[in-house]
């Protein structure tokens, strides 16, 4: 079975729990890894209780830079720590069955003294250790002027010419990845935009030769600076271009024309199961042309979102820059809406934590009929409309 490890540079866990969750939800990964989280202590682990994983380790916080937070799924996985530093985790993998292997998390400072620090090490371990090896996060700098937008000059060739260096003398493999080319983009207009690769994955020959098909996709960057970077140790299978559609919505109710669609359609006189059939497949048209699908619309926003930032990491563009704030904004809408609809769909007085739980309100939500289905969609203040003629 692959392993599966999501890792995002989050700049900030404070405000960011709903969109981890919407990553966990559609890429399911078995180990996930928060850097540069900026909180530690008793407000940490309250967020770290809510993300959904069995098993947790973090290194704190100094104040208000750093932090790696590492979660993982008991059930799968055997995480045994190895060594910490507080610019990396590393911990051995063990699943049932299987051999052992090496994970680093990496959140390597921005101040270049302090990451050579981070760089001794992690040869100490390459020195210690021989078998496979995978090294994941944001090392906080790049390997080639390719590699960079809006930052040049002798000094910056040099910090690459000695990363380059550093990973062929450690011996190990950069996976390259697939998606946007940069993991982080920062700036609004033409002037101050700037994009880098800083967030990588490297292996070990080990590891390169256990997992031949590993792979890294830069998954589309949403609140934070960074894209988050997802790795299976089986690679990808095609992503598919439309998500299926759910059949009901609640979310119709925030709609302005809705009432109307319902006025219009709605038969009190017919009998209502066969009724229901009828009114499900106009509800379907009208979602289509009127509504809008959410979730077809999110997963669309998600790959122009990718697109975007897969052209930005090629150069500056002032168009692209704005297109791709507008659709950051336009995402936050539509997880909003999301957030409602499941709340709506479960029947639950209230969200008592606060956030898009939504793998609690789709599981609940999908133990219903669809007759109540129907009859809830025409549920407005919480009472039945009741339908009648507009004289």
């Amino acid at each position: 079975m692959s392993i599966k490890i999501l890792c995002w540079n989050v700049q900030g866990v404070g405000n960011k729990l709903s969109i981890i969750k919407e990553l966990v939800r559609i890429n399911d990964p078995t180990i996930l890894v928060l850097v540069e989280t900026h909180m530690s202590g008793d407000n940490a682990q309250q967020i770290c209780n809510k993300t959904g994983f069995s098993g947790q380790r973090r290194v704190e916080a100094q104040g208000f830079s750093g932090g790696i937070w590492l979660f993982w799924r008991m059930e799968k996985i055997a995480v045994t720590v190895y060594g910490e530093h507080s610019q990396h985790l590393t911990v051995e993998l063990k699943k049932d069955g299987g051999d052992p292997w090496l994970f680093s998390a990496i959140y390597a400072s921005p101040g270049s003294s302090l990451r050579n620090y981070l760089w001794a090490e992690l040869e100490k371990i390459k020195d210690d250790y021989s078998g496979p090896w995978l090294l994941v996060g944001d090392f906080n700098e790049t390997s080639s002027m390719e590699e960079r937008n809006g930052v040049g000059g002798t000094e910056m060739q040099r910090r690459c010419r000695d990363f380059a260096n550093w990973i062929e003398n450690t011996e190990l493999i950069d996976l390259g990845c697939s998606g946007p080319a940069h993991t982080w983009f920062r700036g609004l207009s033409h002037e101050t935009f700037k994009s880098a690769r800083l967030d990588r994955g490297l292996v070990n020959e080990a590891w390169r030769l256990r997992f031949d098909e590993g792979a890294v996709r830069n998954l589309p960057k949403s609140a934070s600076d960074h894209c988050p970077i997802l790795i299976s140790t089986s690679g990808f299978a095609p992503i598919p271009k439309i998500l299926r559609p759910f059949r009901f919505q609640a979310a119709w109710l925030t709609h302005e024309k809705f009432e109307e669609f319902v006025y219009s359609n709605w038969r009190s006189d017919a009998p209502v199961v066969l009724f229901l059939k009828e009114f499900a497949d106009k509800l379907d048209r009208w979602n289509k042309e009127e509504f809008y699908n959410i979730f077809r619309k999110k997963s669309e926003l998600w790959a122009r979102l990718e697109g975007i930032q897969s052209e930005l990491s090629k150069g500056s563009n002032p168009y692209l820059i704005t297109l791709e704030n507008q659709l950051r904004q336009q995402m936050e809408e539509v997880l909003s809406v999301e957030e409602l609809l499941w709340f709506q769909k479960s029947r639950v007085d209230s969200i008592c934590d606060g956030d898009r739980n939504t793998r609690y309100f789709r599981q609940s939500s999908e133990q219903e009929k669809i007759g109540s289905k129907l009859l809830e969609a025409v549920m407005v203040n919480g009472k039945l409309i009741q339908v009648k003629s507009k004289a």
